[in-house]
């Protein structure tokens, strides 16, 4: 299973350039876009914290540039990587407290973080279609079936 989730993140960051690609030369027609994306960043560093016990560099609304933000993609994927390769399929049930109150299984938090940034990458893919800008494919069996993650 944590082989699955390594597939879902490499999915999940290659997905992410994709449509960084796609806004970073229109970024003045949909700056929501880039906010969006930004967050979904944002919202991955704070569940890493959340998994690792590490500080949190920022929160999950940051605002960076689209180079800062490709820059920061990146340090965010490979931060992923290194933990995941430290991951067994019984870890995943481990349970992970992030406040007084919030527990939930490791395996669902791994499961969620792809999941949200395809639901904000289909957010952007609205936000360039409503400027008419054709947006990219990210499609998973689409980018599965080329090998390319």
């Amino acid at each position: 299973m944590v082989r699955l989730h390594r597939r879902l993140f490499a999915f999940d960051h290659w997905a992410n350039l994709v449509v960084l690609d796609a806004i970073e030369p229109a970024v003045a027609l949909v700056p929501q876009a880039l906010g969006r994306l930004n967050h979904i960043l944002g919202a991955s560093r704070v569940w890493l914290g959340r998994v690792t016990g590490d500080p949190v560099p920022f929160g999950p609304h940051p605002s960076f540039s689209a180079a800062a933000l490709r820059r920061e993609l990146e340090t965010a994927c490979a931060a992923w990587d290194l933990f995941l390769a430290t991951q067994s399929d019984a870890g995943l049930s481990r349970v992970i407290a992030y406040t007084d109150t919030q527990r939930v299984p490791l395996g669902d938090i791994l499961a969620h973080i792809p999941i949200h940034g395809q639901h904000h990458r289909g957010q952007i893919n609205a936000d360039l279609r409503d400027v008419g800008i054709t947006p990219p494919s990210i499609d998973y069996v689409h980018a599965a079936r080329r090998g390319l993650f």
